[in-house]
């Protein structure tokens, strides 16, 4: 029947997605026409005042195209919308593990020059005089990171000459590394807790790949509920049917 085919091809022309599914559907909503002409010509209605029983229980032609052309294009949309931030976060937080990352290797040698310097200082001193701790306080001005410091001589680990503790923040306490350096002759060693930028890069890369798996599974689980959805737009004229006979 012409005039079926020319309604469904009408109420799917604006639908965008997967054109098998859409072929599907239409070929679907096709049948219960078809099914709905031929119950309501046996009841002796003529095969023109069929089709248009048929077609008025369908709803207005408007209607129906609008509810199909949203249905598509509104989770279309938001799929990709999921992937497109998962993408771009997943971006993101590689920058910023990038940039951490090199902030922390430049940060490794200034370190360990400092420690070097600290660690002669106090076989010069091993008093530590007050113009030691401000020699010592002078070359940690620019290094803010680094949180606390102990400095021993003679191999005596469990007294320390010189003991620094800027405090740090236990809540993030993962992005501080404890590391280790001797100096001078070998009668110093200088242990030192810095905030180390390149754990907090890959804190980042880390929470940010996490995101993306996150959203991937959620784009993943829309597109296999959007393979499936003809079977729910079939249940759904069926149950139309019904209500309307």
């Amino acid at each position: 029947m012409k005039q079926l085919e020319v309604y469904v091809d009408e109420l799917y022309k604006n639908a965008s997605g997967n054109k098998k599914e859409i072929q599907d559907l239409k070929a679907e909503m096709k049948s219960h026409l078809l099914e709905a002409v031929y119950e309501l010509k046996a009841e002796g209605k003529s095969e023109q005042k069929a089709v248009q029983i048929a077609i008025e229980r369908f709803g207005k032609e408007s209607e129906m195209r609008s509810v199909i052309s949203e249905l598509f294009r509104t989770q279309k949309v938001f799929s990709k919308v999921l992937l497109y931030i998962g993408i771009a976060i997943l971006l993101l937080s590689a920058t910023v593990f990038g940039y951490f990352l090199n902030i922390g290797n430049e940060r490794t040698m200034e370190q360990s020059e400092i420690a070097y310097a600290i660690g002669n200082m106090i076989e010069s001193d091993p008093e530590v005089s007050e113009s030691t701790e401000e020699k010592i306080e002078i070359s940690l001005n620019d290094a803010s990171y680094i949180k606390k410091m102990n400095v021993y001589l003679n191999e005596d680990r469990d007294n320390p000459v010189y003991k620094l503790d800027k405090g740090t923040n236990q809540t993030f306490s993962l992005v501080y590394s404890d590391l280790y350096y001797g100096s001078g002759d070998g009668e110093s060693f200088v242990e030192i807790e810095v905030l180390d930028y390149r754990d907090i890069g890959s804190l980042t890369l880390f929470l940010g790949v996490a995101c993306f798996g996150i959203l991937f599974l959620i784009w993943a689980i829309i597109n296999v509920y959007h393979r499936r959805r003809n079977t729910c737009l079939r249940d759904g004229m069926k149950f139309l049917k019904l209500i309307t006979n």
